[in-house]
């Protein structure tokens, strides 16, 4: 990305932030110390706001559609599925770490898409990061 154009996402994400902390109806998700950085063009705190953005597919949403609908359309998988653990391995085949299969069953949940299937993983059967996909406060 261009210098200009990150100095300048920079500052619209820094004054966004800036308006969030001074606002009492919503939650900010950065100190003062990142906004002052946006806003006054550091760039290590560019680098570490912009960067960390990060694109999910179309396709990789439509594969982790594809992974989910299995179970959601067969009652029988659906029954003897133990959650996250036993889609991981065919997730990160395809580059899909927790992380980014948080995020798309997180947009799933909030379209209320594969309930069903996404509610099981509150399990043993997966990581503490990958039992329960809501939105954070800050998010909506």
């Amino acid at each position: 990305m261009e210098k200009e154009t990150k100095l300048t996402l920079g500052k619209i994400l820094g004054e966004i932030y800036r308006i969030q902390k001074h606002s009492k109806s919503v939650i900010c998700p950065v100190g003062n110390d990142t906004i002052f950085g946006l806003l006054n063009g550091f760039e290590e705190t560019l680098e570490r706001e912009i960067e960390s953005l990060e694109l999910i597919s179309s396709e990789e949403v439509a594969f982790v559609s594809r992974v989910l609908n299995k179970y959601f359309t067969d009652e029988q998988k659906l029954n003897d599925f133990n959650g996250y653990y036993d889609i991981e391995a065919e997730l990160e085949e395809r580059g899909i770490d927790r992380i980014k299969a948080k995020r798309i069953i997180t947009m799933f949940k909030a379209e209320g898409r594969f309930l069903k299937v996404i509610e099981k993983m509150d399990s043993s059967g997966s990581p503490a990061e990958c039992r329960t996909f809501e939105i954070p406060d800050y998010e909506m």
